[in-house]
């Protein structure tokens, strides 16, 4: 059974319009896979030009690595059930005839795999709705015959085989699911080996999003205060008039009253890291998606966004090994906002970008053009669904001022206002029972 692609009546005019250039290049096909062996394409986007004034290789495509590190930057603004399904290339030959353009493009492929295979975090491939398939389109540089395979590659030699590439003209019914998630969780801080001083950031702050994704793994997800069979699809929410975005989706992690004695375990650690916060979630699903798949959408969408914030958080640090150690460290991880992908859609699915507290909304415009291709107007952002508490702002401190530690003599003293007064109040009362005692 061959697979079906259905794509909107946009992306495909889009597509076709890079044809007409009669340039060669390499994008990516973004969308939602299904059980039923159909795949909604929702958008797609060419690759920057890596040296747009460069006349060498007129007929060239983009290194391997190249288009897997923009699958990794890409995958990141996705929201869960969203994935890279494949490429589409831009070419005068016939992709699928030329035994050394399809072997370029079969690499491009596998270099994608193994990047998010190295990054297992941000959800990046879906192998269960797909068997392991990507879609490959071919778009002439003359005419406007698209010709689609896919490409599997779950064996080790990639192998190809047909699928039906089809054109949505009727826009796609697209439902949002909009949920929150609470974090408060103390993790255990590990030292870089080999190095006394120094701590890993990126690892640690993984080792929390693993921690999480763990948990959620065993979690359960109400709609509407309901837990729903898995095998129903989403339309079932929609009768009675419950309209779309209306329902209620609450997320309860298990949490288990006692440890078995034989899994307690004492480790000597140099120091902890406290991970809290909420982060929020939108995820869009297709008519026939069932509730099983759903919440793996879900799920997939609060890690992602969570290992996301982390690589940007930590792609952002400048910090050499010579550096002093602080004693206490905050590590801020950017907020997430929202765009839609066709403004002028109603109930389109919308990406995500994020931003540090110091950014303004307008900063993320140019990341969305540079890497979906997509022009927006700072109207367009929804930079609302999550804020820095202004209290937060007012109270942000180093490590010096907020509850730093100076040790002497083994003792460890906190500077703290509250403690301060706290002592200062008691010495004095002591001073005054002293007083009219001696008295």
């Amino acid at each position: 059974m061959s697979r079906k692609v259905f794509c909107d009546a946009k992306v495909e005019e889009y597509l076709l319009a890079l044809g007409q250039k009669g340039k060669p290049c390499v994008g990516l096909l973004i969308g939602q896979p299904t059980l039923q062996q159909t795949d909604y394409i929702v958008h797609a986007n060419g690759l920057k030009e890596q040296d747009p004034d460069s006349d060498a290789g007129t007929q060239d495509l983009p290194a391997a690595d190249v288009v897997s590190q923009h699958a990794l930057v890409e995958t990141r603004m996705l929201p869960g059930g969203m994935y890279v399904l494949g490429l589409f290339i831009v070419h005068p030959k016939n992709i699928f005839e030329d035994n050394a353009l399809l072997q370029r493009v079969k690499l491009m492929l596998l270099n994608m795999k193994a990047s998010f295979d190295a990054n297992p975090l941000l959800m990046g491939y879906c192998d269960e709705l797909t068997n392991g398939g990507r879609i490959v389109l071919h778009i002439p540089t003359k005419g406007n015959q698209l010709k689609s395979k896919v490409i599997s590659l779950a064996t080790e030699t990639p192998t190809v085989s047909s699928c039906d590439w089809k054109r949505g003209d009727k826009t796609t019914n697209w439902h949002q699911f909009s949920t929150y998630f609470d974090t408060d969780d103390v993790c255990p801080l590990w030292r870089k080996t080999g190095k006394e001083q120094q701590y890993e950031t990126e690892a640690n702050l993984t080792e929390c999003a693993k921690t999480i994704n763990e948990q959620l793994a065993d979690a359960k997800i109400l709609f509407n205060g309901e837990l729903m069979p898995g095998k129903e699809d989403v339309r079932q929410l929609l009768k009675g008039g419950n309209k779309e975005g209306k329902t209620q989706v609450r997320i309860y992690v298990p949490s288990p009253t006692t440890i078995p004695d034989q899994e307690a375990t004492i480790e000597q650690l140099s120091g902890a890291l406290k991970f809290d916060g909420i982060v929020s979630s939108k995820v869009y699903v297709h008519d026939q998606c069932s509730f099983r798949e759903l919440e793996r959408f879900i799920k997939s969408d609060i890690v992602r966004s969570l290992m996301a914030r982390i690589q940007i958080h930590c792609d952002s640090l400048v910090q050499s090994d010579g550096d002093p150690l602080d004693k206490i460290t905050l590590n801020e991880l950017p907020r997430r906002l929202y765009f839609p992908i066709q403004p002028s859609v109603p109930g389109c699915p919308q990406f995500s970008d994020y931003l540090f507290p110091d950014e303004e909304t307008e900063t993320a415009l140019g990341q969305i053009q540079d890497v979906l291709d997509l022009e927006l107007d700072p109207e367009h952002i929804d930079a609302t669904v999550e804020v820095v508490p202004a209290v937060k702002e007012e109270e942000r401190h180093d490590a010096k001022e907020c509850g730093s530690v100076s040790e002497t003599d083994g003792e460890v003293k906190l500077n703290n206002p509250m403690v301060t007064t706290v002592v200062g109040a008691v010495v004095l009362l002591i001073a005054l029972v002293a007083y009219f005692l001696l008295k």
